[in-house]
């Protein structure tokens, strides 16, 4: 064990936990909003980092590196994709959103969508549907997100897997649970300045290894040139189906309700063009540069059984100890940032749905039990990681296009159709949920090209009968 690596990677969850005390103790809060989003004063740079690093994720660093590891830069599609679509969100979705937020008093997607809708049976069950959603897409992804804590910290510092998923959602849970929504913005900010650092420093380190960018891309050419051309190897009706793949994949940004979560709480929609700003330059770099990492490391490891640990192999290889450990914070905050968002959503959740059975509760117990809420979903993500149901980015690849299609569709059909009617929202929820499983489940191969248009159909067509 390296432990320069390990003392400064100590020192990276000391700081998180320290944060989430801080903010136990100095915040304000005093209402559910206080805790869920911070009170809705978030500024423009705080705002921007935190939803970057929310969805970052262990995608970041395992499943995109052993993307470009496999097919290189036939990636990009999805990357292209992504940037548009966030693109979208921050111009044309979020200042509606923020604005709709605010005045009904919501503090998720699903409460939101619930309570802009007038009929009371209608609310109840897109409660219903989108908490069910929420548990089943965000428990996976969470679970995906402790297989990669584990994997990064039995790789880096040869920690077992098991203590290693211990470790890190024990972590991640007690900073959640105190500091709330203040607690994982700030702990983001910190997480996505590492992520940047080790965005930038891994690939520089593995191509300097192999000689420079000369030899870095005469030695990929030699290993497989596909690798290094946008169709990565595919033709005719297989080419199709892969970029449609990767470019329906990527709407699935739309509805991450921790990302959302995020316009909700910005001060004021005046700020979200130069929140916009920021976050579009993070994702250009954490959407593009991984994909060099998984390059080199197809020249530096060539045998490796995993393409998803080539980020930690790179980094236990090629840094000092001292850089390797906050180059490892970097890879670890990546996925802390996406649990802890994740958790609050859920608990914001299942909590505005108790609050909608029981008006009379107080503040203080909804707080309370949104605390509870959270340290028992992290005993879950880790007793699913424990399980190791699959790779990550199978997981989060079902997780992400759930919950997209599940929620962010009918939100931005509400939001940008006037024709969206209430039923036709629960229409999307309902179909959203059911068509990413049934695709996933019964035509694989085309996952998840069909989902996105069978559950536009549901609403279209649903708000068109109601008219």
């Amino acid at each position: 064990m390296d432990w320069s690596l390990t003392l400064t990677f100590g020192g990276f969850v000391v700081l998180l936990v320290a944060i989430g005390l801080y903010f136990y103790q100095t915040a304000d809060t005093r209402t559910l909003t206080d805790y869920m989003l911070a009170g809705r004063s978030v500024e423009a740079g705080p705002m921007a980092l935190s939803e970057v690093a929310s969805v970052a994720s262990g995608w970041t660093f395992f499943a995109w590196v052993g993307v470009g590891f496999s097919t290189g830069l036939h990636g990009l599609w999805f990357s292209g994709a992504m940037l548009l679509v966030v693109g979208v969100l921050y111009y044309k979705v979020a200042p509606p959103f923020r604005a709709e937020s605010e005045a009904l008093d919501s503090h998720t997607v699903v409460d939101h969508l619930a309570r802009r809708v007038r009929s009371s049976h209608t609310r109840r069950a897109i409660r219903l549907v989108g908490t069910s959603a929420i548990l089943v897409f965000m428990g996976a992804y969470v679970g995906a997100q402790l297989i990669a804590v584990g994997e990064a910290l039995d790789t880096a510092l040869t920690l077992p897997y098991a203590a290693s998923v211990l470790v890190g959602g024990g972590a991640v849970a007690l900073y959640t649970t105190l500091g709330g929504f203040d607690a994982s913005v700030w702990t983001d900010v910190v997480q996505g300045v590492l992520v940047l650092a080790a965005v930038v420093v891994l690939p520089v380190a593995a191509i300097a290894a192999i000689g420079g960018w000369t030899a870095f891309v005469g030695e990929v050419q030699a290993i497989d040139p596909t690798l290094l051309q946008l169709s990565g190897g595919f033709e005719g009706t297989a080419l199709l189906i892969s970029i449609l793949s990767w470019i329906t994949f990527a709407f699935g940004a739309i509805g991450q309700p921790h990302s959302l979560m995020r316009f909700q709480a910005i001060r004021s929609a005046d700020l979200l063009p130069k929140a916009a700003l920021i976050a579009l330059a993070f994702q250009a770099v954490r959407l593009t540069v991984p994909l060099l990492i998984g390059l080199a490391g197809r020249v530096l490891y060539s045998a490796a059984s995993d393409p998803e640990s080539i980020a930690l192999m790179a980094l236990s290889d090629l840094v000092p100890g001292w850089l390797g450990g906050v180059l490892l914070a970097g890879i670890i905050g990546a996925i802390l940032s996406t649990s802890d968002s994740m958790m609050l959503v859920a608990a914001a959740d299942l909590t505005r749905g108790y609050a909608s059975w029981r008006p009379q509760v107080s503040q203080a117990a909804l707080i309370r039990l949104s605390r509870v809420i959270v340290a028992v979903l992290a005993a879950g993500g880790i007793a699913l990681a424990l399980l190791r149901p699959g790779t990550i980015f199978d997981i989060i690849e079902f997780a992400f296009v759930g919950l997209g299609a599940t929620l962010g569709l009918p939100l931005m059909m509400a939001l940008l159709w006037t024709g969206t009617t209430d039923r036709g929202v629960l229409a999307g929820v309902v179909v959203g949920l059911a068509s990413t499983v049934l695709n996933l489940t019964l035509l694989p191969d085309l996952f998840p090209i069909l989902v996105w248009p069978v559950t536009l159909a549901a609403i279209v067509g649903i708000s068109h009968l109601d008219g």
